[in-house]
């Protein structure tokens, strides 16, 4: 199995956000060291990530390297609306991964409760004969959408138990998980036969804004003295 994510220098909604300080460590060493046990890859365009991942002997299991100015500069262009993430995967892909059947995890940094242990038994699906396996956020709630409130998950006209509700599943980045073969014919992180593999509430915390990351220290520290 090879461990694969991208990190930035900089972010938009929290500055310099891979490097808020989360328990004592910085944001975007928490799930590495926790898979330290695996052959982890890293895409990154931070020259700080580059040189800690070199010099630290705990990040010996990591290949850290820098991201292609192709790449970077589609992130900076504000005419382009899409990421570069599935042209970084295929890149890791056709430069790190020689077996097109070896099992690939997707993984963001920004996911700091994410355990090694829940990580090998997503893995598992992979086996049974999934093509992918996504990590999600399942919420058994009454649910509307849109700008007008329309019913998503249950009638208005009755009053409803929440345990009678369909469930409503959102997409989590904590992993995607695929060989290079299955990746190349679909060019996505997804395809026609997946296991959505839903987290805890704890692990499902992605830190995105600052309202997470106030909520990861707040959950951080209740962990530390439970």
């Amino acid at each position: 199995m090879k461990l694969f994510t991208y990190i930035k220098d900089n972010s938009s909604r929290i500055p310099k956000k891979n490097f808020q300080v989360l328990g004592g460590l910085e944001l975007w060493k928490h799930l590495i060291f926790e898979m330290r046990d695996s052959e982890i890859y890293i895409d990154t365009d931070s020259a700080d990530i580059l040189r800690e991942c070199h010099q630290n002997p705990d990040l010996s299991h990591v290949c850290c390297y820098d991201r292609e100015p192709r790449f970077i500069a589609m992130e900076n262009d504000p005419n382009n609306t899409f990421s570069p993430a599935l042209l970084m995967v295929e890149n890791f892909l056709d430069k790190y991964v020689t077996d097109p059947y070896e099992e690939i995890v997707l993984t963001h940094v920004t996911s700091p409760f994410l355990k090694k242990e829940t990580v090998y038994d997503a893995l598992e699906y992979l086996n049974q004969g999934y093509e992918f396996v996504h990590s999600i956020r399942s919420v058994q709630d009454f649910a509307w959408i849109g700008p007008h409130f329309k019913p998503l998950n249950f009638n208005p006209d009755v009053v409803q138990r929440t345990q009678d509700m369909e469930k409503i599943h959102f997409s989590n980045g904590a992993f995607f998980m695929f060989n290079k073969d299955n990746f190349k014919k679909y060019k996505n992180r997804l395809g026609e036969h997946n296991f959505y593999y839903p987290l805890t509430a704890v692990e499902a915390i992605e830190i995105d804004t600052p309202a997470d990351l106030e909520l990861a220290k707040i959950v951080y520290g209740g962990l530390e003295n439970a």
